[in-house]
């Protein structure tokens, strides 16, 4: 198995084409996964690569583009982060991949997921048997059904990693794009079978705080009431007043993002993760809008992040990923989901980022997705939706 990496920051797609195609030259992919900037059509990209490299496309945008490190690269090529086309490009004879897609349909988003993942299977060649992972990329808002979906089919034991896909200002112009279709509503879920072993971790850049709250009244992902009183203005009250402006409603997004709430999943004894979900907005009557679920009865730590934090957290995860390959394999390639919510806090500091990640792994080709929810497999062997999310899939020789 080998893996190359290729970005272009070029304002037009046929420039940024001939960027990437330039830095492949020479490499027969088996799989392209894709990341891109929403100033290009999707339809337009696919048909553009198909050109190229007749292989099996999967990707979807993401946030004002990507980050690509592409290693010994010369300076007409150098990483970015913010990259308006990048590749992740596998080359895996040996292996088998497959990719499907569905349109979400709103009134059974179960039995779509279910299409889209069984055309995955199939075209994989492998379908009799359970892939080593799942990636998806999917339109924001129904993840937690699209996951049901796909564990309808395989179990909860297969992972399930991947993004949502993302615009430049939450105005609905995502994009998810495969080999058969581009659109905005698609579910979109690549299979891998891959001749060598994988590693794959997914946390975030966050810490718990002291502050405890029981949901006592939500509607799926809108929080009513944390403790019998409304959402907002407890969230206010612990947060030090960071949403004072907006307890009669407004979008809080960026005032929450080092402050989101988290909920205790696969505790062990000496060791605890979180699944996050970010505040959008505040309603009327006082409650929150999230990026993903609460159930009533759950128990929601407010969580505390900083600057610091975020920037280093990516390194940290890929490390984890690294660290879960089995003894004797070696890095060749990572793929990686970072929270746009978390890229947008920290973003005149992407630099620092991405020069930690070519510090500490100088030789791994390496692509990062900003998205706007991010699925992901905890060690509890058990994959969920989540924000503000870090999740890294490494591939190896």
């Amino acid at each position: 198995m080998e893996v190359r990496t290729a970005c272009s920051s070029a304002p037009g797609l046929a420039e940024a084409l001939e960027e990437v195609s330039l830095q492949l030259q020479g490499f027969a992919p088996t799989v392209l996964v894709v990341a891109f900037n929403t100033v290009f059509s999707g339809e337009q990209l696919v048909s553009g690569l198909e050109a190229r490299f007749g292989c099996i496309i999967a990707g979807c945008s993401s946030c004002k583009g990507a980050l690509c490190v592409v290693p010994d690269a010369s300076s007409a090529y150098a990483s970015h982060t913010n990259a308006t086309l990048s590749l992740f490009a596998i080359s895996d004879p040996q292996g088998h991949y497959g990719v499907g897609q569905h349109q979400l349909d709103p009134e059974d988003v179960q039995a779509s997921a279910k299409s889209a993942l069984d055309m995955a299977l199939y075209a994989s060649g492998r379908g009799y048997e359970s892939p080593a992972v799942i990636w998806c990329m999917l339109p924001p808002g129904q993840e937690e059904n699209i996951i049901a979906g796909f564990q309808s089919v395989v179990g909860e034991t297969v992972p399930i990693l991947g993004g949502s896909s993302a615009d430049n200002d939450v105005s609905g112009k995502w994009q998810q794009v495969s080999t058969l279709t581009a659109g905005h509503d698609h579910i979109v879920v690549l299979v891998l079978y891959p001749s060598r072993p994988l590693g794959y971790a997914f946390s975030s850049g966050y810490k718990p705080g002291p502050q405890v709250m029981t949901v006592t009244g939500c509607d799926g992902r809108q929080l009513n009431t944390l403790d019998h009183t409304p959402a907002a203005a407890v969230y206010n009250r612990l947060t030090g007043h960071t949403i004072d402006g907006f307890l009669q409603g407004g979008n809080v997004l960026a005032a929450s993002t080092l402050h989101p709430l988290g909920r205790k999943v696969g505790a062990g004894d000496h060791y605890h993760e979180y699944l996050l979900s970010h505040p959008h907005t505040v309603t009327a009557e006082g409650a929150m809008t999230l990026f993903s679920e609460v159930s009533l009865g759950d128990e929601l730590v407010l969580m505390e992040g900083s600057r610091d934090s975020l920037i280093h957290r990516a390194d940290r995860v890929l490390c984890n990923a690294l660290d879960l390959l089995e003894e004797g394999a070696r890095p060749k390639g990572v793929l990686m989901i970072y929270c746009a919510g978390c890229m947008l806090a920290i973003e005149t500091d992407l630099t620092l980022m991405i020069n930690e990640l070519r510090r500490s792994h100088p030789h791994l080709p390496i692509m990062a997705m900003y998205t706007f929810g991010e699925q992901g497999c905890f060690l509890d062997g058990k994959s969920r939706h989540g924000n503000l999310m870090i999740s890294a899939l490494v591939f190896s020789a």
